[in-house]
């Protein structure tokens, strides 16, 4: 593998050297330098004719992102308009080594699903935690649950990989993605506004607007509103709706205050209403003699139902229902409801000339449930509905400065989150099975809940060894305490079986814990050149450890152990020509202990048992380049991510073998773009922009199903657009998906539970035309 590495290293240096017109890029990488703004800046991107330059605070203070020794990724606002990017899902397919999506449909489709560098978690449910975490102007946003909610008034977005948290926030394992807004403006009454139609009856609206109230004081005002039709038809469900639909509304209301020349107080309301039906997707495949508890109910039962179903009399449970992902014979629960909403505070203190204090006060509530019929037949074999009611309290303490005539710049910090978070699903699985003879029944109430409390101390420091050399060193010690209670009853036949409890060997589990942990970073970084940085890094990270939250038996009842990773970073990052090419490099290996994944296993009867379990140890090695080419009116960007990723050792009790791919794990993913602007005589201009994707075979469950995987695959958009002189008015049409190519973000292996295969897919090819405007 290290010879894999070292000739995929060479290669990618060959290109960017040798043709730079091929050039892979990061989007919108290339940034301004140290001194371009303040320790609190937010992102920002400054063009002229041939460069394009982002300032980015990943590190909490404003640098040039070229002299970050981490592997990291900023687009601006301005870059996701014009990529037509409206949600995270979309943003994933343009940053190597990322993956964003609903994850299980159980969860709905606007749960977020996120890995980076093969790092991340596929279950939603509680207790199980995120292992990227998602900051919206530096607040962490604990709940995975209608996190996949539409991008509106977006100043940058930065990704980055690899272990987090001697920095800010929470700790995170596999990286982390920043969302900043646009903040208000003291000094300039504007507004915008956008609507765009297109298929699907897809109906798109978007308003900002500015308003200055005094010399010291501005608020910021944004809407955005999204809908469309539904992408599958329910042939038999009463009510006339159909699945894969967008109905999503959000508002938020930013007050910047300053009252004097050194504090800046700033305070910040957002709401999201979603509205959805289930995800695009259902019943892809039956399995015949899977499920003995499938072949019992198509036997016994569900011929003395079909009538009252208005079935014929010969239907039973088989691959006449498994049409997904076109129209659907599902009868069952259909919604994805969600209302999240959040308040901040971030006051900004000068303590001195190189000195200032950074407090962050946030709460966040979550509310709504996702319902789903996963057979996507009349029968009840797999049917949920899945509430929420999440909720979280944070403070942050941040100090920043640097000493010794700026040559150690320095960042400490405390932080503390209280979570309240509280999961019931109401399950009909196999139902009517009482009536068969395997009289035993599973539809069932599950209520779990979970209060945790998170503390860190954390801080790191760059100092300038000389005027090339710079040593970063940080650390963070951690204490995560959580109290967990599952109550699962089965509701025919009352049974029930907890958490704390007794497992099936008579051991007593306790569901409350404590991990105290302490995780440390470092990295040295030389400067070649002005234009040019090599770097080595190390970085440590963990994610706290839990217990399953699906108790089908006691069999189920077991704690699964805290993660840990260590990531090896080695990266290049050069600039040339003046900063109208951008190319970097990183090589990075990481070893993972403990993972934890969730897989549905069977008993002897064929009754399942979901589990989350330490697999044991994997090893992910991988490649990763970017590149931005700006000549002009060209501009050019791409990237490039190469993973590999192996078990080393697997716990027993687990379900695959050594030989098994890690899921979400795609060995090749590609990214390019080219976007061309034609300046007309006339002071108007014509943008036109095509990018594509590809991603190689992607596994999205541990065991590795066939019938589940995703295929190699590619996507292609299209968009052109005019802008009236005045640079006021644009006109665009947009075509995504443009092959229309059916792939699949989530699945589930029930082959031997529920005789089936489910799957969910990325949007179709659909095309739109949008009006814009601004003052």
């Amino acid at each position: 593998m290290l010879r894999k590495a070292h000739l995929m290293v060479s290669a990618c240096l060959a290109v960017g050297m040798a043709a730079p017109e091929l050039a892979w890029a990061s989007v919108g990488q290339a940034t301004a330098s140290d001194q371009a703004a303040g320790p609190n800046a937010t992102p920002n991107a400054v063009a002229d004719d041939d460069a394009m330059t982002i300032v980015v605070t990943a590190r909490r203070r404003a640098e040039n992102i070229q002299n970050v020794p981490i592997s990291i990724t900023a687009v601006t606002g301005d870059t996701l308009k014009s990529q037509g990017i409206q949600d995270l899902k979309q943003f994933s397919s343009f940053v190597p080594g990322v993956s964003i999506n609903n994850g299980r449909a159980d969860g709905g489709g606007t749960t977020a699903q996120i890995f980076i560098r093969g790092v991340g978690q596929n279950d939603f449910l509680i207790p199980n935690e995120p292992g990227v975490g998602l900051y919206v102007d530096d607040v962490y946003v604990a709940s995975s649950s209608g996190a996949l909610n539409s991008l509106g008034d977006i100043q940058a977005i930065e990704v980055l990989r690899g272990p987090q948290g001697t920095l800010y926030g929470k700790n995170t394992i596999g990286g982390a993605i920043r969302i900043t807004t646009v903040k208000p403006d003291l000094d300039v009454l504007s507004g915008n506004a956008s609507v765009a139609v297109g298929s699907f009856n897809r109906l798109d609206i978007t308003a900002g607007m500015n308003i200055p109230l005094g010399q010291n004081v501005a608020v910021r005002l944004s809407a955005i509103s999204r809908k469309a039709d539904d992408l599958q038809k329910r042939l038999l469900d009463p009510s006339g709706n159909g699945q894969g639909n967008i109905n999503q509304d959000a508002v938020r209301a930013v007050l910047l205050w300053k009252p004097g020349s050194t504090t800046e107080v700033t305070l910040s309301g957002d709401y999201t209403r979603i509205r959805q039906h289930a995800p695009y997707g259902g019943n892809i495949a039956y399995v015949p003699g899977g499920s003995p508890l499938v072949d019992a109910l198509n036997n016994e039962y569900y011929p003395t139902i079909n009538a009252q179903l208005g079935l014929p009399a010969n239907s039973r449970f088989d691959s006449r229902w498994a049409t997904a992902p076109g129209d659907l014979y599902a009868t069952g629960p259909n919604a994805d409801h969600y209302d999240v909403w959040g308040v901040s505070m971030v006051i900004n203190q000068e303590l001195g000339a190189n000195t200032s204090l950074k407090s962050i006060t946030a709460y966040r509530k979550v509310t709504g449930f996702a319902g789903r019929d996963g057979d996507s037949s009349p029968y009840a074999i797999t049917e949920t509905i899945s509430n929420d009611h999440n909720s979280q309290f944070s403070q942050e303490l941040q100090l920043n400065g640097s000493s010794f005539d700026n040559r150690f710049k320095w960042t400490t910090g405390l932080y503390f989150m209280h979570q309240k978070m509280r999961n019931n699903i109401v399950t009909k699985l196999w139902d009517g099975l009482v009536n068969t003879s395997i009289p035993i029944d599973f539809n069932a109430l599950s209520d779990s809940r979970l209060s945790g409390n998170s503390y860190a101390v954390f801080g790191q420091g760059t100092f300038d060894i000389t005027r090339s050399l710079h040593l970063t060193v940080g650390g963070r010690y951690n204490r995560e305490t959580r109290d967990f209670t599952n109550r699962w009853y089965f509701l025919v036949q009352p049974r029930q079986f907890t958490c704390p409890g007794v497992d099936v060997t008579g051991t007593f589990i306790y569901c409350k814990s404590t991990d105290d942990v302490f995780t440390p970073a470092a990295s040295l970084a030389y400067d070649l050149t002005p234009d040019a940085m090599v770097y080595a890094s190390y970085s440590d990270g963990f994610k706290v450890g839990g217990w399953t939250p699906r108790l089908f038996s006691q069999q189920s009842l077991k704690r699964y152990l805290p993660e840990r990773l260590k990531a090896y970073e080695l990266g290049l990052k050069t600039s040339w020509f003046n900063r109208r090419l951008t190319f970097n490099i990183d090589v990075f290996q990481s070893d993972y202990s403990n993972l934890q994944l969730t897989s549905v296993l069977a008993d002897s009867n064929g009754s399942p048992q979901p589990v989350v379990q330490n697999a044991g140890a994997a090893r992910i090695r991988g490649v990763e380049s970017e590149m931005t080419l700006r000549l002009g009116g060209t501009h050019i960007q791409a990237g490039l991510s190469y993973l590999d990723g192996k078990y080393l050792q697997l716990d027993s009790g687990v379900s695959f073998p050594l030989t098994a791919k890690l899921p979400e794990t795609p060995r090749l993913s590609l990214n390019a773009s080219i976007e061309h602007t034609v300046n007309l005589a006339s002071g108007g201009r014509i943008l036109l922009r095509a990018d594509g994707t590809y991603r190689s075979k992607t596994y999205k469950d541990p065991n590795n199903v066939e019938a589940i995987a995703q295929r190699p695959y590619a996507l292609l958009n299209g968009r052109i657009a005019y802008t009236l002189p005045g640079d006021k008015v644009t006109f665009a049409g947009y075509v995504t998906n443009l092959t229309d190519k059916r792939y699949i973000v989530s699945g589930l292996d029930i082959s031997t539970t529920f005789s089936m295969y489910e799957a969910y897919f990325g949007r179709p090819r659909e095309w739109g035309v949008e009006v814009s405007a601004r003052f």
